[in-house]
């Protein structure tokens, strides 16, 4: 049983160029209506029956492409975790020096999320699945690696002299990735201010919290 959600790379993976372009992932008929349940009503809050339902498919149809409603939930945790990592792989290659890579990396991460707000909040989610899910292993390992390169941008601006950062890296690392997540929680797309808006201001006040000014190049 598959739990893919897509069988489309993501384009930003061969050109990096490209990582401020963001649109909503190409996903299947039944993720796409798992995606809008689950930020609707929750994982919990949402039944088997209630996707298959949206979706407009059969039980067994469901079934055939997804072992349970926990697998559905992989799927769409790796869909979203993949995206994001591509893009911060490029976003980061894209900067010359380590304000910059953090800066990209920041606004990118941003613009993943107001791209797509019900993908993006799905990540919530991650605490329902069982902690031997070998898929939810996999996640976890793929959002380490993010958080890695993040981090070792933090520590090669330390020894630049770009940031300046009193604590543990990792715990100034938590506490911007956990800024970043909370934009699912306000952003609206109708709202006054753009996502290449919201993205640059986050970016922004990114580097100043690890004790870099802001400089206008950082967003050219």
């Amino acid at each position: 049983m598959s739990t893919a959600a897509t069988d489309e790379p993501d384009a930003v993976a061969t050109a990096s160029g490209d990582w401020r372009q963001v649109e909503p992932l190409y996903l299947p008929v039944t993720l796409a209506a798992a995606k809008d349940a689950f930020h609707e009503r929750g994982f919990h809050g949402t039944s088997i029956r209630d996707i298959a339902s949206r979706a407009g498919v059969s039980l067994p149809t469901l079934y055939y492409h997804h072992e349970n409603k926990q697998g559905i939930l992989v799927a769409l945790l790796e869909a979203g975790i993949s995206s994001i990592l591509n893009r911060v792989r490029a976003a980061i290659a894209d900067g010359d020096t380590p304000r910059q890579q953090l800066s990209n990396a920041i606004e990118t991460i941003v613009l993943h999320m107001t791209a797509d707000l019900q993908l993006a909040s799905v990540g919530r989610e991650l605490r329902y699945l069982d902690s031997d899910n070998p898929h939810r292993q996999h996640y976890v390992g793929m959002r380490t690696e993010m958080e890695d390169l993040l981090a070792d941008v933090l520590r090669r601006g330390m020894a630049s002299g770009d940031f300046q950062i009193p604590g543990d890296v990792r715990e100034v690392l938590r506490y911007l990735l956990g800024a970043c997540q909370e934009v699912t929680t306000w952003y609206r797309p109708e709202g006054a201010r753009s996502p290449a808006q919201v993205a640059e201001s986050y970016a922004a006040t990114s580097l100043r919290a690890v004790g870099a000014s802001f400089d206008t190049t950082d967003h050219t």
